[in-house]
């Protein structure tokens, strides 16, 4: 009989149609959320399994032995890994903000009349229209076809703010070629846009699967919600991602002892295949500013899952989330004492990344706007005799709203998530 190999493991998982957890009634595998669909999840790693609290009696005896040892209450823990691209990990980012992924925006001469272009302001100006009103925002990836300038046509560029009446002035990365006004001219959003909101947020909850098709052994996790995300954007290297999950139950699939055969998902769809965000592609600006000393960001939201045990059954109730914390560490070169001066005079700044997978100028990407953070620390290690760093823990809060931003702590836009 063979042995179970790492490389030969499936990791899949489906949304429930519903993400309401019944607290004394688990649903039936079989038809909730049932064996069709799913979707295979690349992954680095997963350490999803079915822990138990257990007791042990406390009897003192004669013999001086344990005579008793109980399983309680049961619990799915763990978390899923993997290196980060565009795509893959949409449905778990929007169970980690609670949100909802946000269609892409469409724009023409319609609405906005004109589009001229300033090289050296890095701004389009509209001859009309509001462009916020209209749905664009700060981070927003867009690209503009049909103009007079061929160059600029079908590349990608991002909404960095919006300034002038009616918003109508949008500065843009990167520097558009110089254009007069063009009434004629097509500029749509790529992707779709997610933020963490004020109100209306979403329970969502999947069933993972653990399918080891060369023992055809499944392991199939119920009732799972996602209790975040912990980013890694090294300076050199492959961008990751985890995501902790907390679920109800397992069921083993096997075909032993009258348990269903493997695999559960009979036919799910297959991984994605867009690149890997490498953290020495794409752009890093901080207040404003585009930096580049920045040596490495992490950003991690917690939601703080819980699953207290109850009387009278062997699973939880619920698995409750909490808070969006957004929290973070930025290491850059000791270049200037601006990041230290917004530490010690406790003043808000902003983060916006732009994470590409490749160079080319229409390349998949992505971008994380931070826009109110404060640093909790500004330590400058001072050794060795090479470049000197200032590691920069931050906390991110709620941003009050602002032309172009939402009132969030966090939005992530994805450019190939399909519109």
């Amino acid at each position: 009989m063979p042995l179970a190999e790492g490389v030969s493991a499936r990791v899949s998982y489906k949304k429930y149609a519903s993400g309401v957890i019944t607290a004394n009634a688990e649903p039936d595998i079989a038809t909730d959320p049932g064996g069709a669909g799913g979707q295979i999840l690349r992954r680095v790693a997963s350490t999803l399994k079915l822990a138990k609290d257990t007791y042990q009696s406390n009897e003192v005896r004669n013999d001086r032995q344990i005579a008793d040892f109980r399983h309680g209450t049961r619990r799915v823990t763990g978390s899923v890994s993997g290196e980060l691209s565009p795509q893959t990990y949409a449905d778990l980012f929007e169970a980690s903000l609670r949100g909802t992924w946000e269609a892409a925006v469409a724009l023409t001469e319609v609405q906005l009349t004109s589009v001229a272009a300033d090289e050296d302001a890095s701004t389009l100006t509209f001859g009309g229209g509001d462009p916020v009103a209209l749905g664009l925002r700060v981070g927003h990836v867009f690209r503009l076809t049909d103009t007079s300038v061929v160059g600029d046509s079908g590349i990608n560029f991002i909404a960095l703010g919006f300034s002038g009446a009616s918003n109508r002035t949008m500065e843009v990365y990167p520097p558009p070629t110089d254009m007069t006004a063009d009434t004629a001219f097509s500029l749509a959003t790529v992707g779709k846009r997610l933020s963490a909101p004020s109100t209306g947020h979403v329970s969502r909850k999947f069933a993972f699967e653990i399918f080891n098709e060369d023992i055809d052994v499944a392991r199939i996790f119920t009732e799972c919600r996602i209790g975040g995300f912990t980013m890694q954007l090294p300076a050199s290297g492959m961008s990751t991602i985890e995501f902790p999950v907390m679920g109800r139950n397992m069921q083993l699939y096997d075909g032993l002892e009258g348990r269903p055969a493997a695999p559960y998902f009979a036919a799910p769809t297959a991984e994605t295949t867009t690149g890997i965000f490498a953290a020495v592609n794409g752009l890093v600006r901080v207040n404003g500013v585009t930096q580049g000393v920045i040596t490495g960001v992490n950003i991690q939201l917690n939601l703080n899952p819980s699953s207290e045990a109850v009387v009278g059954q062997n699973f939880v109730p619920e698995v409750f989330l909490g808070r969006a914390n957004v929290t973070g560490q930025i290491t850059a070169f000791f270049q200037d004492a601006e990041l230290i001066k917004a530490f010690t005079d406790e003043d808000e700044i902003s983060i916006l990344l732009y994470l590409t997978t490749e160079s080319d100028p229409d390349t998949p990407a992505m971008t994380i706007l931070l826009p109110r953070i404060k640093l909790s620390d500004a330590d400058v290690a001072t050794s060795g005799e090479g470049g000197q760093a200032v590691t920069l823990p931050f906390q991110a809060l709620k941003f009050a709203g602002a032309p172009g931003i939402d009132a969030t702590t966090i939005q992530i836009v994805d450019t190939q998530i399909a519109a």
